[in-house]
């Protein structure tokens, strides 16, 4: 194959803590995998947490440029990026996921030789539909610069609010909803044992206070096993809150703080009698996210319980249960599923689905457009 080096045009927060930063490494260290050299670059406040990084990373083709938080090294990052871009000679794709970024590498791309841009979608790709300050023509200028060779949507409900804002898609897309690592998601086991769960972020738009408020409507027998946030003191009294709120007795409240992905599936998934997904009634939970929670979740043999909006359903189809944003409804369903018997839900369709979309095979794909379709 070509010699070729892609650049991810954005500052990592080199922990494992974040999601974001565990998507690129799974996406961008399988790639390596392929052959591509691979240039990342990033900040980190833990040393401990960016050694794992770096750990990580051994014995593949990337390069991981990481410096201690401060101003200062904000801007070293910065530097030390434009002159590896610039001394490279082999073919270079620099990937932006931020449209002031993308802007910057259209603008490069007038003057240097060698250069493809690949945009990847995700939460906040159309700024203009929730910042007030960000023009749709501006945007859509971006987007249908021919010289963006190809964007990346993580999602089918992306594309089709992309159609929808702007009447028609550029010259060059492809579809890679975010991964899942199967290895440490198939072994996860359903029990009937009345226990709920949630993992994720604690993000406003997840609503994660719909979980609270079914739960509170519930019989007693139910209990909610939840892990997320940030590890911190607000994570720990945003729970607090959530269980004052809704007058829910702590004990049917099993709070593990936040849990590292490598242990996700053993320590907070495993022996759940349904997992949940709730989102809010906003253009990121509806059209934008790709959750990779979901993902893990069809991965395991638990059946899985989310809010019903594009941005599930385009990607499940009928192999995971779907309600609405209403609490009642909610909890009713959580009703329904839990009274199930274990072996009347078959999770094979939606294991299939996660295999479809593993770490593996999204950038086998992503690998597949480079080579046939950029170089």
């Amino acid at each position: 194959m070509k010699n070729i080096r892609i650049f991810y045009f954005h500052t990592l927060d080199l922990t494992f803590k974040s999601a974001q930063t565990i998507q690129v490494a799974q996406d961008y260290g399988h790639l390596s995998n392929l052959g591509v050299n691979i240039s990342l670059f990033g900040l980190y406040k833990n040393e401990d947490d960016y050694l794992l990084i770096k750990e990580y990373f051994n014995n593949s083709k990337v390069n991981l440029v990481g410096k201690r938080y401060s101003l200062f090294n904000k801007l070293y990052i910065k530097i030390i990026f434009y002159k590896n871009l610039f001394s490279t000679k082999s073919n270079k794709i620099v990937v932006t996921r931020h449209y002031r970024k993308l802007r910057i590498i259209l603008q490069i791309k007038k003057y240097a030789r060698n250069i493809k841009i690949i945009h990847e979608m995700h939460e906040e790709s159309l700024p203009h539909l929730f910042k007030t300050n960000v023009s749709k023509t501006d945007i859509k200028s971006l987007f249908f610069n021919k010289s963006l060779d190809l964007i990346v949507f993580t999602n089918y409900s992306q594309q089709v609010l992309f159609k929808k804002e702007f009447g028609d898609l550029p010259h060059s897309v492809i579809v890679l909803p975010n991964g899942v690592e199967l290895e440490k998601f198939n072994q996860v086991l359903m029990s009937s044992n009345y226990v709920i769960t949630y993992g994720g972020g604690f993000n406003k738009w997840k609503n994660v206070e719909l979980v609270f408020e079914a739960l509170s409507i519930l019989e007693d027998k139910y209990s909610l096993r939840i892990a997320g946030g940030k590890g911190d003191l607000q994570s720990d009294l945003y729970i607090d809150n959530l269980i004052n709120k809704f007058d829910i007795n702590p004990s049917r409240v099993d709070y593990l703080g936040f849990v590292n992905n490598k242990d996700f599936a053993k320590k907070v998934l495993n022996k759940s009698n349904l997992l949940l997904l709730p989102l809010g009634d906003n253009i990121q939970s509806k059209y934008l996210t790709s959750p990779m929670k979901l993902f893990e979740y069809m991965a395991t043999k638990i059946p899985i319980l989310a809010v019903n909006f594009p941005s599930i359903s385009l990607i499940t189809n009928d192999t995971i249960y779907l309600s609405s944003m209403k609490a009642k409804d909610f909890a009713d369903k959580i009703v329904e599923i839990c009274e199930q018997n274990v072996q009347d839900f078959d999770s094979s369709s939606m294991n299939k689905i996660a295999e479809k979309y593993s770490y593996k095979n999204r950038s086998l794909s992503l690998y597949k457009e480079i080579v046939n379709g950029l170089f």
